[in-house]
Parts: C-alpha cells; structure tokens; sequence
C-alpha cells in the first residue's frame, strides 16, 4: 500500500529576485533546456551504470487542495552521486548530473529510478532529493525535497516537522526488498511557491 504523504515545499515570501534565486533559476532553465522531448510517469534520474545503492522513488502529485490528482505535470529531480557530489569534477557547477524527469499520469502518479543520493562531502548536510513541479499550464512550483528517515544527518527539527504532521514531512521511510531501496513522496501545487 502506497501511503499518502505530502512534502513539505519551501515557504518563499514574495518578493525580489535575490542572487541565490537567480544562482538557482539560471542552472534550472539551462537543466530545462535538454528536458527529453517524450516523458512517461516512469523514468531514470542515475543511469543503470551508476555506481551506488538502486532506489525507487514512488510518488504522486496533487493541485493546491492536497486531493485532486495533477495529471500531466512534469516532476523534475536531482541529487547527489553516492560520493555527495552533484557535478563532475571538470563540470559547471549546478550542472546536475544525475537529473531527471517525469510526466505524471492521469491519477497524478510518477516514479523514479535512480541511486541513494549521499551527503555533501565534508558536510553535515543530509542527503536528500531536490523537487521541482511544472503544472501542464507552465508554471513551476518549489516541490520541496525528500530526506531518508534512516539517514543519521537528518536533523531533528525536520524529524520533529514530520511527526508532528506525517502528511507534509519531508522525512521519508526506506523500504527495502533485497538490494533495492523505495521511498514513497507526494507533492502538492502550493500557490506561494510559485517561481
């Protein structure tokens, strides 16, 4: 049974493009540019040959009521490489390498294949996937990001966020069927985290 969870997104206020806004819009347009032309709901973020743990990432997108299916909407993911590296050495930075997308069905549902992303190297950061949501009207939406509960760099205040509302947490339980890793992730449209 898939359960019903919502990720939290990003609580941005409006207001003036700042420099880290415009260090993160730049690198997703470019990323947008070599967006396959043909999505399905099933896609690949690590290509089969990546070294690392396998991970499933099952997930369903929402509109703003948390209820209503999102179909035909494009989820965007990046993450780290098991080495906690987004680029290769010689590469741009924000180049994402390991990047990916999916066009959700009618019933709102994508999934992902890719490996267990690891944590920045030399940082206390956890490891975690980044989300971007593009509605079928071309809009584009923070979607957040997912961490591993099992993961033990996931602070407490995002462990303490997920309990206290299960619904919205970004903390996501590991599932485990032999060498395969799955989470399960819901995104839902909200209206002030449009960019």
């Amino acid at each position: 049974m898939i359960r019903a969870f919502v990720l939290p997104l990003l609580l941005l206020a409006p207001r003036p493009a700042s420099a880290e806004d415009i260090e993160f819009i730049r690198p997703l347009e470019d990323a947008q540019r070599s967006r396959p032309s043909q999505l399905s709901a099933t896609a690949r973020i690590a290509p089969e040959t990546e070294p690392g743990t396998p991970l499933v990432v099952y997930g369903r997108a929402f509109a703003a009521d948390g209820r209503t299916p999102l179909a035909d909407a494009i989820v965007f993911a990046y993450h780290t490489d098991r080495e906690g590296r987004y680029d290769r050495r010689d590469a741009p930075a924000h180049s994402w390498r390991l990047k990916g997308w999916a066009k959700t069905g009618a019933d709102g549902r994508f999934e992902f294949h890719t490996i267990r992303p690891a944590p920045y190297p030399g940082r206390n950061v956890a490891a975690h996937i980044h989300l971007t949501l593009f509605t079928a009207d071309g809009a584009r939406y923070h979607a957040g990001g997912v961490e591993f509960e099992d993961d033990p760099l996931v602070g407490a205040a995002e462990r303490e966020e997920t309990r206290k509302d299960p619904v919205f947490g970004a903390v996501r339980p590991v599932r485990r069927k032999g060498a395969i890793e799955r989470i399960d992730v819901n995104l839902r449209v909200v209206p002030r985290q449009k960019f």
